[in-house]
């Protein structure tokens, strides 16, 4: 892969009154100057303070071969092969060849502004830097992307939007997979299993912190940290999730008993939450609800 094609850029632009995820540029690039010095808030692309900010994108670059080095909020990252960084454009952060690196071959994907809140929902699960090795699906993707654009395949406005949502829900569905099956360390599960056991209870952050014995701000700092989600949150989120099936699959239980199978005092205040949370009231879910015969739910973090 890619041996066949020259290491170039291609940038898209579209006019189109459609909000849409889009791919504004691909490039490969094999470094070697230490000149190469990408600063994430005084870039010519884009004005850093002015509101009305030029070219905003975010940017997805691979690591193939050799190293380089990214600034994230003073944090600074080795990036070797199979290394990944993604970030917001304008940002705090830095990309560059180091001086310790004699070159630095990658492949990159600038997504339009849409792509925002998605980029945010990966840091929220990942951070900034991940890992993908060279024959995982998600490479291979940004790889024939690359290819396809070099090649002038993409023809239109909704087939690139259409690579560009791909790769980024397989990176979402990727990391909160990992998430989810990772090893905790032992005190946060304990807290997750205390919460995911005694949900139904009048518990609260005291609670579960006495069970593991840790600080409130020792155990929150770490629980939210590991999982990507505060102890509060997620004990909101199991509640929840065991409200909807009960919303659903028990046609015949009222709010207010709902309400007491999911460690809430009240009907009123469960309801309150639960709009918070999903956007309707639960009487409007279960309503919405009715027409299928099997009923698949889906809640994000």
């Amino acid at each position: 892969m890619l041996d066949h094609l020259p290491r170039t850029s291609v940038g898209f632009k579209f006019l189109s009154q459609i909000s849409l995820i889009l791919i504004k540029g691909v490039g490969c690039q094999n470094i070697k100057s230490h000149d190469y010095i990408w600063d994430g808030k005084s870039r010519k692309d884009y004005f850093w303070h002015d509101k009305q900010r030029k070219d905003n994108h975010c940017l997805l670059q691979y690591t193939l071969s050799g190293e380089g080095e990214i600034e994230v909020k003073g944090n600074v990252y080795k990036l070797r092969e199979g290394d990944a960084f993604l970030v917001d454009i304008p940002s705090d952060h830095c990309y560059r060849l180091p001086n310790s690196s004699s070159e630095w071959e990658v492949i990159y994907i600038e997504f339009s502004k849409e792509a925002v809140s998605l980029f945010h929902k990966i840091y929220n699960i990942k951070g900034h830097i991940i890992h993908l090795e060279r024959d995982c699906g998600i490479v291979k993707s940004l790889i024939n992307i690359y290819e396809i654009a070099v090649e002038d395949k993409l023809k239109d406005i909704y087939q690139n939007s259409k690579y560009a949502y791909e790769l980024i829900m397989d990176l979402i569905s990727y990391f909160s997979d990992e998430s989810k099956n990772k090893i905790l360390p032992s005190k946060i599960e304990l807290g997750k299993k205390f919460i995911d056991e005694n949900y139904n209870k009048p518990i609260g952050l005291e609670d579960i912190t006495e069970y593991v014995n840790l600080s409130k701000y020792h155990f929150s700092r770490e629980f939210e940290k590991e999982m990507g989600i505060t102890p509060g949150k997620y004990l909101t989120k199991v509640r929840i999730e065991k409200a909807i099936d009960l919303l659903i699959f028990s046609k015949t239980i009222n709010i207010e008993e709902i309400a007491k199978e999911i460690g809430f005092n009240c009907g009123n205040y469960f309801s309150k939450v639960f709009k918070k949370t999903i956007g309707i009231s639960p009487l409007e879910f279960r309503n919405n609800n009715i027409s299928y015969d099997i009923n698949r739910i889906f809640f994000d973090k």
